[in-house]
Protein backbone atom coordinates (compact mmCIF):
# COMPACT_ATOMS: atom_id res chain seq x y z
CA UNK A 1 0.00 0.00 0.00
CA UNK A 2 1.35 3.25 -0.95
CA UNK A 3 1.81 6.31 1.64
CA UNK A 4 -0.68 8.75 1.18
CA UNK A 5 0.22 12.31 1.71
CA UNK A 6 -0.76 13.82 5.06
CA UNK A 7 -2.74 17.04 4.20
CA UNK A 8 -4.10 19.59 6.82
CA UNK A 9 -7.34 19.08 5.01
CA UNK A 10 -7.88 15.67 5.93
CA UNK A 11 -6.64 16.19 9.37
CA UNK A 12 -8.88 18.81 10.54
CA UNK A 13 -11.55 17.06 8.86
CA UNK A 14 -10.54 13.86 10.91
CA UNK A 15 -10.23 15.71 14.11
CA UNK A 16 -13.85 17.37 13.57
CA UNK A 17 -15.34 14.68 15.78
CA UNK A 18 -15.16 14.10 19.18
CA UNK A 19 -14.75 10.22 19.14
CA UNK A 20 -11.71 10.99 17.14
CA UNK A 21 -10.38 13.66 19.29
CA UNK A 22 -10.60 11.25 22.51
CA UNK A 23 -8.99 8.85 20.64
CA UNK A 24 -5.86 11.42 19.88
CA UNK A 25 -6.03 12.90 23.10
CA UNK A 26 -5.43 9.09 24.94
CA UNK A 27 -2.43 8.34 23.00
CA UNK A 28 -1.22 11.90 24.05
CA UNK A 29 -1.94 11.17 27.31
CA UNK A 30 -0.73 7.69 27.50
CA UNK A 31 2.44 8.79 25.29
CA UNK A 32 3.00 11.71 28.05
CA UNK A 33 2.13 9.46 31.13
CA UNK A 34 4.16 6.39 30.67
CA UNK A 35 6.69 7.29 28.03
CA UNK A 36 5.52 4.21 25.55
CA UNK A 37 3.99 5.50 22.22
CA UNK A 38 1.63 2.62 21.65
CA UNK A 39 -1.81 1.33 22.76
CA UNK A 40 -3.69 -1.46 22.21
CA UNK A 41 -7.18 -1.37 20.68
CA UNK A 42 -9.10 -2.76 23.96
CA UNK A 43 -7.27 -0.34 25.79
CA UNK A 44 -8.79 2.41 25.12
CA UNK A 45 -11.87 4.33 27.10
CA UNK A 46 -14.61 4.88 24.29
CA UNK A 47 -18.34 5.09 24.74
CA UNK A 48 -19.28 3.95 21.42
CA UNK A 49 -19.77 -0.29 19.97
CA UNK A 50 -16.54 -1.66 18.98
CA UNK A 51 -17.60 -1.10 14.94
CA UNK A 52 -18.10 2.40 15.47
CA UNK A 53 -14.92 2.57 17.02
CA UNK A 54 -13.42 0.68 14.46
CA UNK A 55 -14.45 3.07 12.23
CA UNK A 56 -13.23 6.05 13.89
CA UNK A 57 -9.77 4.67 13.90
CA UNK A 58 -9.69 3.58 10.13
CA UNK A 59 -10.47 7.63 9.50
CA UNK A 60 -7.80 8.70 11.63
CA UNK A 61 -5.04 6.29 9.89
CA UNK A 62 -6.55 7.97 6.49
CA UNK A 63 -5.81 11.08 7.27
CA UNK A 64 -2.16 9.85 8.33
CA UNK A 65 -2.81 11.24 12.42
CA UNK A 66 -2.16 7.71 13.70
CA UNK A 67 -0.66 4.85 12.58
CA UNK A 68 -1.29 0.92 13.54
CA UNK A 69 0.77 -2.12 14.24
CA UNK A 70 -0.06 -5.70 14.31
CA UNK A 71 1.70 -8.26 16.35
CA UNK A 72 0.08 -11.63 16.34
CA UNK A 73 -3.83 -10.81 17.18
CA UNK A 74 -3.42 -7.31 18.98
CA UNK A 75 -3.78 -4.28 16.72
CA UNK A 76 -1.42 -1.36 18.26
CA UNK A 77 -2.14 2.34 17.88
CA UNK A 78 0.49 5.10 17.66
CA UNK A 79 0.47 9.24 16.87
CA UNK A 80 2.19 9.32 13.29
CA UNK A 81 5.29 10.80 14.04
CA UNK A 82 5.50 12.37 10.47
CA UNK A 83 3.06 14.91 11.57
CA UNK A 84 4.82 16.13 14.07
CA UNK A 85 7.69 16.83 11.16
CA UNK A 86 5.37 18.36 8.90
CA UNK A 87 3.03 20.62 11.32
CA UNK A 88 5.28 21.21 14.20
CA UNK A 89 3.06 22.38 17.21
CA UNK A 90 -0.17 20.68 16.18
CA UNK A 91 -0.02 17.77 18.58
CA UNK A 92 0.33 20.38 21.27
CA UNK A 93 -2.31 22.07 20.15
CA UNK A 94 -4.71 19.54 19.74
CA UNK A 95 -3.73 18.31 23.29
CA UNK A 96 -4.04 21.71 24.61
CA UNK A 97 -7.62 22.02 23.15
CA UNK A 98 -8.57 18.44 24.25
CA UNK A 99 -7.62 19.48 27.86
CA UNK A 100 -10.07 21.35 28.26
CA UNK A 101 -12.78 19.59 27.02
CA UNK A 102 -13.50 17.34 30.04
Amino acid sequence: MEKQEITLDKIFKSLGDPIRMGVIKQLIIYEEGCGDKEMTCGSFDYCVNKATFSHHVKKLIEAGIICERTEGVKKYLFLNPDIKKKYPGLIETVKNSCLSCD
